[in-house]
């Protein structure tokens, strides 16, 4: 997009010199003539309503504002040009009242004002006053000072109709510029609506290490994304090492995240199942993870995700340590990695697809009650030390009432670890659930000489042989059959396809 001029910051609030008390009439409109300077009927000071004013990053999100910035409506005080001067007596006039989107509206004025009060302006919509609650007040490129106001009456796009008008008028004329001249009562200018400009700009914000972009922090990213949104929003990040933990928020559907490269853009954190909390109590495992991923219609890819904890360096029993703890509905991971020991991988709700990633861990690696398709993927059980036991790759806890639940597909399984000393997997009820009846099948992948012979093995008490653990033409030095390691036939293993484990979800259609 050649005609945004882009930068790198987001703005903050401009810095009020003086505020002054105001009113905000409830007021009607009176029949326009042409010629006629009066274009309300009561007087301002029949009527007093409080207008709270916020830092815009209150009122406007993180990627709202960037888009505002690319349109030059709002940019930081230090990059704006030398604001004009206008003699005393020359009056205040409103430029533009544009509809931004979000129930909110710009005023912009045709200079910088030096003390602002912004109940200066009211808004009417077919004669009828629109309830305003908070501000925010800034610049734009030129240096002339900007108004943010949020309707509490909703406005969209469909509002602005041949009988459908919405007005700002000057109501007072406290507000002055460096030479105190002041607004004009009655001053109006018709809502234009802008969102059609603002939706051009692609939804993209930036993160590096370097402070060029847009963010320092992953979450700050994520943190800039407006709640509910209902369109994709990508989140690049550069390559460097993200220390931070990262939550992707159950009302911030589609987001993509996107490293830079997968080997060199890490997010990492080292939480630990047996790590004490500062509030007391310890983590567990559900809370040592390093990402938790909620949002639906979540995306990643080229991203390594890493639980960084050194299962070495503490004497505790409870080392569970989470890369990725993912709940939701359609969550896709491509090229991307996943680093940990125990329990590296926590997919424990919705359906997940994962293409051509790399999982890595010991105990129980892969583990959790989802839905979910492990394809072209590789999966690396780490040698523990053990001539015997080196873990377990995969430890269901699918509900009986969902029929599948991980399908590995064309994948390989790989590792260090000595021949015959890693299981396929055990089932997992968590908390004794006798409903949690594990579902993993194997399809059509390499599995190395480290798997036993015996595949599967039990875990609490549960036997392996009450789950829903099979295998379907595997190949390789682990891939033997006998009668532990259960064979789907082909006509069984004709449901085990990406759209039926998925719930009619096919992800590879946007690959």
């Amino acid at each position: 997009m050649d005609k945004f001029k882009r930068r790198n910051k987001i703005i903050s609030s401009v810095t009020l010199l003086t505020m002054l008390s105001g009113f905000h009439p409830d007021l009607s409109f009176a029949e326009s003539t042409v010629g006629s300077a009066n274009y309300l009927e009561s007087s301002a000071a029949d009527f007093v309503t409080e207008i709270s004013v916020v830092d815009a990053s209150q009122l406007i999100s993180g990627l709202h504002m960037k888009k505002l910035k690319l349109l030059g409506m709002a940019v930081e005080e230090g990059e704006t040009e030398t604001p004009d001067v206008y003699p005393a007596g020359n009056k205040v006039k409103m430029n533009e009242v544009d509809f931004i989107g979000q129930n909110l509206i710009a005023v912009t004025f045709d200079r910088k004002l030096e003390s602002i009060n912004v109940e200066d302006i009211s808004f009417f919509k077919n004669r009828e006053s629109l309830d305003v609650k908070r501000a925010a007040i800034t610049i734009n490129n030129e240096g002339h000072t900007v108004i943010f106001y949020e309707s509490a009456t909703p406005i969209n796009s469909e509002s602005f109709t041949e009988y459908d008008k919405i007005v700002a008028a000057v109501v007072n004329e406290h507000s002055k510029d460096i030479n105190g001249n002041s607004l004009k009562i009655d001053d109006h200018r018709k809502l234009k609506d802008v969102t059609p400009e603002l939706n051009e700009i692609p939804n993209l914000l930036t993160v590096s290490k370097d402070g060029l972009a847009d963010y320092t922090t992953v979450q700050g990213a994520i943190d800039a994304i407006p709640a509910n949104n209902t369109e994709k929003v990508e989140v690049f990040i550069g390559n460097g090492v993200y220390k931070e933990l990262v939550t992707i928020p159950k009302d911030k559907p589609f987001i993509n995240l996107k490293g830079e490269s997968v080997s060199e853009t890490i997010i990492t954190y080292d939480n630990y199942s047996g790590k004490p909390k500062p509030d007391g109590g310890t983590y567990g495992t559900t809370g040592s993870a390093s990402v938790y991923v909620y949002g639906d219609d979540f995306t990643a890819e080229n991203l390594t995700f890493e639980n960084s904890f050194d299962e070495q360096s503490v004497n505790v029993s409870n080392k569970q340590a989470v890369a990725v703890y993912a709940r939701g509905e359609r969550q896709t991971f491509r090229n991307s990695r996943f680093i940990g020991n125990q329990d590296t991988l926590y997919v424990n709700g919705g359906t997940q697809y994962f293409y051509q990633s790399y999982i890595e861990g010991d105990v129980d690696f892969i583990f959790g009650r989802s839905s979910a398709v492990f394809e072209e993927c590789d999966i690396f059980s780490l040698d523990r030390g053990s001539s015997t036991n080196n873990g377990y790759v995969t430890a269901a806890s699918t509900l009986i009432t969902e029929p599948y639940g991980y399908l590995f597909l064309n994948s390989k399984l790989l590792s260090n670890a000595p021949a015959g000393t890693v299981y396929l997997g055990r089932p997992w009820h968590p908390s004794g659930d006798p409903n949690a009846i594990g579902s993993v099948v194997f399809m059509n992948s390499y599995l190395g000489p480290h798997i036993i012979a015996q595949g599967w093995t039990d875990m609490s008490g549960f036997s392996y042989k009450d789950a829903r653990l099979y295998e379907y033409k595997n190949y390789g030095p682990g891939a033997v059959i006998n009668e532990d390691r259960r064979q789907l036939s082909d006509e069984e293993a004709k449901q085990y396809t990406i759209e039926n484990v998925l719930k009619g979800w096919n992800p590879k259609e946007k690959l």
